[in-house]
């Protein structure tokens, strides 16, 4: 595994000023470099350590800012059809970043702490308790939706003249009951 970056060892005060640069766009990478070898002089990290630093946070706030957009459209989607196909995809890519993470813990540089795995963990742990609600609750519903045939054509069997054991067959065959 590789070194951690010489900027994020930092003081974390002095890191967010660098963050904040960053984010706001608002220096070069020669400014923060200056910035910060007046801040700490000679412990200042090197231009080539910045530099890295700058771009893996920029590639990182890209992500974020699309991630942000499509969790925008998927979240519009989910509201129109909760228990759609949308619901569950949304369970499934959440599941996927979940793992992903999980997966990225021995990643050079990359360090995962326990509250960070627990967090993972519950996560995961409330998607599933959240699909199964999803499947019982569509279950319930499709019962109910046979259920309703099954009365619907058993009325319409009765008014057509046939015996009341014929019709409770057919009541039984359409529900999947057996006999």
């Amino acid at each position: 595994m590789g070194r951690k970056s010489t900027v994020k060892q930092l003081d974390p005060r002095i890191r967010q000023a660098v963050d904040r640069l960053v984010r706001e766009d608002k220096a070069t990478i020669d400014q923060i470099v200056e910035k910060l070898e007046e801040m700490l002089g000679e412990a200042a990290p090197s231009r080539s350590a910045v530099g890295r630093y700058v771009k893996n946070t920029r590639e990182q706030m890209k992500r974020y800012r699309e991630a942000q957009e499509l969790a925008k459209v998927w979240v519009g989607k989910l509201e129109e059809e909760p228990g759609g196909d949308v619901g569950r995809l949304l369970s499934e890519m959440l599941r996927t970043v979940a793992f992903q993470q999980l997966a990225g813990a021995g990643d050079e540089g990359a360090e995962v702490s326990t509250k960070e795995v627990a967090m993972l963990a519950g996560a995961l742990r409330d998607l599933n308790a959240a699909d199964k609600l999803s499947l019982e609750r569509e279950l319930k519903i499709r019962q109910e939706v046979a259920k309703q045939a099954a009365d619907k054509a058993a009325e319409v069997a009765k008014r057509g003249g046939l015996s009341k054991s014929v019709v409770d067959d057919l009541r039984r065959e359409l529900l999947g009951i057996a006999k």
